[in-house]
Order: C-alpha cells, then structure tokens, then sequence
C-alpha cells in the first residue's frame, strides 16, 4: 500500500506539471520553449507511476504472515496509510490552487539597474537603421536598457515605446521595467530604464511609455539607461511577463 501511495503521489506531481503547461502559468517559471518539455515530462511521471502501481497490484499476495496461523491479522497492518505520506501532497495541491505571481518590482528593486554591455550590438536590425524620426519604436526593456547605454550615437533624436512594469527608486525616482529568463525565475535578471518628466504610477502598475531617448543616468557601478517620457498609459501585464 505504501509503494501504491508514492505512485499516487508522483501521479499528483505529473498531472500539476502538465496542468501549469497547459493552462500556460509556466511562463511565471519558465521561459516559453520550455512548454513542450514540461508537458512531456509530465506525461511520463503518470505513465511510469500508473505502470507501477499496476505491476504492484498484479503480484500476488502473501497468504500469511510467517508467524503462522492465528496471526493473519499482523499482514493487514503493513497496509495502514501513513498520514505523514499524505503530506507530500499538500505542495502539489498548493501549486494547483494557488496563483503565485511573476517577479515584479520586489525582485528588480534587489538588483542594479546597470545593464551589462552587449556582445554584438551591431546584430540589432532596428540599430541598423539611425534615421531620426518622430514615430515611437517600440522596443524591449531589456534592448533599450543596455543599448541606450552602450549604442548611445544610434539611439539619440529617436523615440521609443517601452511596455513594464513601475519600480520605484529613490528620491522620487522610478523605472519601467522587466525580468528577463535566460532559462528560469531562478536566473531572472532586472532591466530597468529610468523615466523621466512624468510622475511614478503606483508599484507594479504594468505600462506603456512613450519618450526620448535621453542621456543616461552615471552611477558608481555604472550608466544607467533613461527615458524622457511624454506619455503613460497603464496597461493589462501580457501572458508572458518575463522578457
């Protein structure tokens, strides 16, 4: 019963997988790719359990206890449940139920906002073309963080439109920004444009910005990307909040 009761559980574990893959909140965990991999790991956990649990069942059943007659009863106590097993499964319920949040300003505010330098800058196709112009480019926070810094000849006259959310700063000072995966939460990097010229919008607000390029901010540990914003509009977060 107690080999049947950890299938039990890893079927639990496969079918949440599959349910965070399927129902797309594993974009709060992991980067988009990753979906297919989810869904096929999850799958496995249930056939390999439920195989299991089946082959078990299919043996067959010790007659007695080697103590002999008079002591068939012995045999039923090694099938009591074991509550402390029941416990494994309230994570797996948890993860069900409750809707955990992406990273949002809490997990940015712990981190610089200097961008680190590019290592190919010149293989952006909208850097290629430098022409000044009064239409907005919309932009990723992450490519107008560092490359408002490190491409600054390409990016000056020029308008953008920028989607994040709001993390304050100090000194009445606020970013608009976004967490980018390289595979999972657990390597989630801020990047954070400083706006300028327009009051914050509350703390996690998710909104679109308009504004100019403008020069970055100099800190000790290094510049730091700004917007001189003439517009903001909130926004609802996208599916995939994670850049």
């Amino acid at each position: 019963m107690r080999r049947n009761v950890a299938g039990l559980v890893v079927v639990f574990v496969g079918a949440a997988v599959v349910q965070l893959a399927t129902s797309n909140t594993y974009l709060r965990y992991v980067k988009p790719g990753m979906r297919w991999m989810l869904l096929a790991a999850g799958a496995i956990l249930i056939v390999l359990a439920v195989a299991d649990v089946l082959a078990d069942t299919r043996k067959t059943p010790a007659t007695q206890d080697d103590d002999g007659p008079g002591h068939g009863h012995g045999h039923g106590h090694g099938h009591l449940l074991p509550r402390a097993a029941w416990l494994l499964v309230i994570p797996i319920f948890a993860l069900l139920v409750v809707d955990p949040p992406a990273l949002g300003a809490d997990a940015a505010q712990r981190q610089s906002p200097v961008a680190a330098k590019p290592i190919a800058p010149k293989g952006q196709p909208w850097l290629a073309d430098s022409a000044q112009g009064d239409t907005p480019v919309p932009l990723a926070v992450r490519d107008y963080a560092v490359y408002a810094v490190w491409e600054r000849d390409s990016m000056k006259g020029r308008n953008f439109q920028l989607t994040g959310f709001v993390t304050p700063g100090k000194n009445g000072t606020w970013y608009v920004s976004r967490i980018g995966l390289t595979c999972c939460v657990a390597d989630g990097t801020a990047f954070m444009v400083e706006a300028r010229g327009q009051a914050a919008p509350p703390k996690n607000q998710w909104v679109t910005v308009t504004g100019q390029w403008a020069e970055p901010t100099k800190r000790a540990d290094g510049d730091v990307a700004a917007l001189t914003v003439t517009g903001v509009r909130n926004v609802t977060p996208p599916a995939n909040q994670y850049e």
